[in-house]
């Protein structure tokens, strides 16, 4: 028969401090990215075009070449520069949401199993780390042995829409994407004509861009996981049966 042993675990001061900091620094890198990489890509591009006909002026003999046609290369050369410089801020901006919502479904496993497993805990985990807590389901249902219920958080619908699109931005049409798509529908580019998408015509979600970035911002979720960390108990409890 199991024996009933009280489970303890805290969140001192410190852990709280070093799980928000990077959140903030996250904000901070992102902000100055914005301003010097991609602080004006149209103007980069037509500064590029420009570069591009000084440097056409010398390259050809204009007796021989359309002055035209080289126009019309610098143009083309120029519109390819300024869909590069998107592609990239698209990316940049995805991947960095990508690393704050990996980051934080790690805070939250290793937290609780470094506290499950603790010198002074009553309790041991089945499973060595790399084998426990490997989904978001798994990592809820630890924290449901201590009758804490991630879900129920204010900051858990905002996180939850994170993960989606992190999903969707990694691997494309799926479970996550359809979560996203009913939820967001207007976050997803259609093709000029017609309805379909251009994740569904182009068959990727980061080689081209496929969603509405003026939609889908960067604060708002690193506020969202700033604030559940500051709102988390200092100490949770719960009486479990051990075998």
């Amino acid at each position: 028969m199991g024996e009933q042993v009280q489970l303890n675990i805290w969140l001192p001061k410190h852990k709280r401090r070093k799980y928000i900091f990077v959140y903030k620094k996250l904000q901070e890198k992102y902000d100055a990215a914005m301003k010097t990489l991609f602080n004006d890509i149209e103007e980069s591009a037509k500064k590029y075009r420009d570069k591009l006909l000084d440097d056409y002026t010398y390259a050809y003999n204009y007796e021989i070449v359309d002055p035209s046609d080289i126009y019309e290369q610098a143009e083309t050369e120029a519109y390819e520069f300024y869909e590069a410089e998107k592609l990239m801020e698209y990316n940049f901006h995805l991947s960095l949401l990508a690393t704050t919502y990996q980051l934080f479904e790690q805070q939250l496993r290793s937290f609780v199993y470094s506290e499950f497993n603790h010198s002074t805990s009553p309790v041991r985990t089945d499973e060595d780390f790399p084998n426990f807590g490997t989904d978001m389901g798994k990592i809820k249902k630890e924290y449901n042995y201590l009758n804490y219920d991630l879900t129920a958080t204010p900051q858990w619908e905002t996180i939850e829409t994170l993960a989606d699109l992190v999903n969707t931005y990694k691997h494309g049409d799926g479970r996550s994407a359809k979560r996203l798509y009913n939820k967001h529908p207007d976050w997803f580019l259609k093709v000029y004509f017609g309805d379909e998408r251009v994740m569904d015509i182009e068959l990727t979600t980061n080689g081209e861009i496929v969603f509405n970035m003026e939609k889908i911002g960067f604060n708002k979720y690193t506020n969202a996981i700033v604030e559940f960390w500051e709102d988390f108990p200092e100490h949770l409890t719960s009486v479990v049966t051990v075998d």
